[in-house]
């Protein structure tokens, strides 16, 4: 078997990004309580079961997203990772740096489902925070949504703060849909 390798994401891996699983399951999601006053408002976040659990069946990265990708890598202006299994891709990390406020936004990070929990993900996180603090940027910022129960415990245990909820980022339901926007902070300086 074929050993893992990481290397720079090129414009002709961004077609085989499709082979990657990033489906998720989610038995457990946080719900948002939000109460507005005026021009205030306060959130709080409420770890709840699902039942019946979420269950993503297309999740990856749509056309639109592969275009956009392939403009930030001849842009160069980033870290793009991706990592192999022999030919199969594996995972893969899109993370540009957006100097108007000093700071690396993670695109996209998916690993595949088969290549979960042996800590590849982390390492490609490492690579960018490795990444990040050599440009000097004070901060990255990722997204998720409080449906994806993984990825908000990833980010957590990596050392990202909530930063930020957005409750009309995807839809105008969006809390109804259980699907609410969560930014995550991970400062460098």
């Amino acid at each position: 078997m074929p050993s893992l390798i990481i290397r720079p994401l090129t414009v002709a891996d961004v077609p085989r990004l499709e082979r990657i699983d990033a489906n998720f399951a989610s038995d457990r999601f946080l719900d948002l309580e939000k109460v507005a006053r005026g021009l205030g408002a306060t959130w709080r976040l409420i770890e709840r079961p699902l039942d019946p659990p979420f269950v993503s069946s297309r999740y990856g990265l749509q056309a639109s997203e592969q275009a956009a990708l392939i403009e930030r890598i001849r842009q160069n202006d980033g870290l793009y990772l991706i990592a192999e299994d022999g030919d199969r891709p594996a995972a893969f990390l899109d993370v540009e740096h957006e100097s108007w406020h000093k700071a690396a936004n993670v695109w996209h990070i998916f690993v595949d489902r088969a290549r979960r929990r042996q800590g590849l993900g982390r390492q490609l996180m490492q690579r960018a925070v490795d990444w990040a603090r050599a440009y000097g940027l004070r901060g990255m910022v990722c997204e998720t949504q409080t449906n994806n129960w993984a990825a908000c415990n990833f980010y957590h245990t990596l050392g990202f703060q909530l930063g930020g909820i957005d409750d009309h980022y995807y839809s105008n339901e969006d809390s109804a849909l259980r699907e609410v926007a969560l930014f995550w902070w991970f400062e460098l300086t």
